[in-house]
């Protein structure tokens, strides 16, 4: 099996009340309502791994400035930011530049912004759910826990952006992008319930009841076999109604080149595993969006079998 046979066959997914729902690649998603937008870690400059381990990292500013363009940025209201490794935070300064939304993540995603000169960032208390408005979206932010798949069973650059980081003379290089604290974030858009788990790995004891159930979880593949029994415990915390998996791409390419999977995907084993535990799951993908220019309008689609409209 592979991603492409769950594909819808267009660029976004029509949700409920007009709810557009758009993976821009790894862990990233922007969600459009009539009277807001909203991002999840959205990263879109795709730098190569050469660059990532020996030069520093500056953000893509055309692909950015095209989906601040694309997604009406007079709506945009806030960016969400799972944790501030450099292919979920990388981004994330422009974007809020260009848009003026408001970014909530770790302290560590606060030090970076405040590095790029904004105080335009919620710092999200350690340990601490904390729940807020963005226009019609109410935002539950809930701590987690990131996959231990680097050598020596440990997370891959752990710690935290510092307030001193220094990013003049081109930014910090990728290895400087520390984790920091790790939230999920359980997206209520009336009674339309999505939950975002960015990395492979949870902590069941914050999510709250109201996440049981959801109607549609975006859910991190990726480096899952480093958590003990991710699937079924992700089932059995939250029992979706539907699923998306998400952060499989290859993101050291560039996204208007064919997708290629990160090593030890297995997208196959992730199905058998989910149908294993939750019988006949509805599995979606959306297509692996490129921005080298500004993408044109997506068509409406009907939900996938699963997802109802209030």
């Amino acid at each position: 099996m592979h991603p492409r046979d769950f594909q819808l066959p267009a660029a976004a997914f029509s949700g409920p009340r007009d709810l557009r729902i758009r993976w821009l690649g790894t862990a990233g998603f922007e969600l459009v309502a009539p009277d807001a937008v909203l991002y999840i870690d959205p990263y879109l400059t795709r730098v190569s791994l050469g660059r990532f381990l020996f030069r520093k990292l500056v953000p893509h500013a055309d692909r950015i400035a095209a989906l601040a363009a694309d997604a009406a940025h007079a709506r945009a209201r806030a960016i969400l930011v799972s944790h501030s490794h450099f292919d979920h935070a990388l981004d994330v300064p422009l974007l809020a530049k260009l848009t003026g939304a408001h970014v909530y993540g770790s302290r560590s995603t606060a030090n970076l912004m405040q590095a790029h000169g904004s105080e335009a960032a919620t710092a999200l208390e350690h340990g601490r759910r904390t729940t807020f408005d963005c226009g019609s979206f109410r935002v539950t932010a809930v701590p987690s826990a990131h996959s231990t798949f680097a050598l020596g069973g440990r997370v891959p650059y752990a710690g935290d952006i510092p307030c001193t980081c220094d990013i003049a003379g081109g930014g910090l290089k990728g290895g400087a992008y520390r984790c920091g604290d790790v939230f999920n974030f359980l997206i209520e858009y009336g009674d339309f319930r999505m939950y975002h788990l960015g990395s492979a790995n949870l902590a069941e004891d914050q999510i709250p009841s109201e996440a049981r159930g959801v109607d549609l979880l975006l859910l991190c593949i990726v480096a899952r076999f480093a958590t003990e029994k991710f699937i079924p415990r992700t089932v059995a915390a939250l029992s979706p109604g539907a699923v998306i998996p998400m952060h499989y791409d290859n993101m050291f390419r560039r996204a208007d080149k064919p997708m290629m999977l990160l090593p030890r995907t297995d997208f196959g084993r992730f199905v058998d595993d989910l149908r294993a535990v939750s019988g006949e799951p509805t599995v979606v993908t959306l297509p692996l969006t490129s921005f080298a220019s500004a993408p044109p309008a997506a068509s409406p689609l009907p939900p996938p079998q699963g997802l109802t409209t209030p």
